[in-house]
């Protein structure tokens, strides 16, 4: 049952994460083009990543390499993100 409504909530926040960020970049000016989706993706990917990890009892030094790679690329590329229209 832990199992089943792990992937459920799962693929539901992934779900509305993508169509959210869809909707959001749908009308934005991409000045990086690809870079600036890596962020994202890093954010889609992670999640779906420890699910399967967890599914398949593979908890181990590969997952988290795999996980801390990730999250690292992720942080490099927040550079590239899009600014808000908001003056900081």
């Amino acid at each position: 049952m832990l199992e089943l409504s792990m992937i459920v909530i799962t693929g539901l926040l992934v779900a509305f994460y993508t169509y959210f960020l869809y909707k959001k970049r749908k009308g934005m000016e991409n000045r990086h083009g690809w870079k600036s989706m890596v962020t994202p993706a890093v954010f889609i990917i992670a999640p779906i990543a420890a699910l399967v990890s967890y599914l398949f009892h593979l908890g181990g030094m590969f997952t988290w390499l795999f996980l801390g790679i990730c999250f690292i690329t992720g942080a490099f590329y927040t550079k590239y993100l899009p600014q808000t229209k908001e003056n900081h």
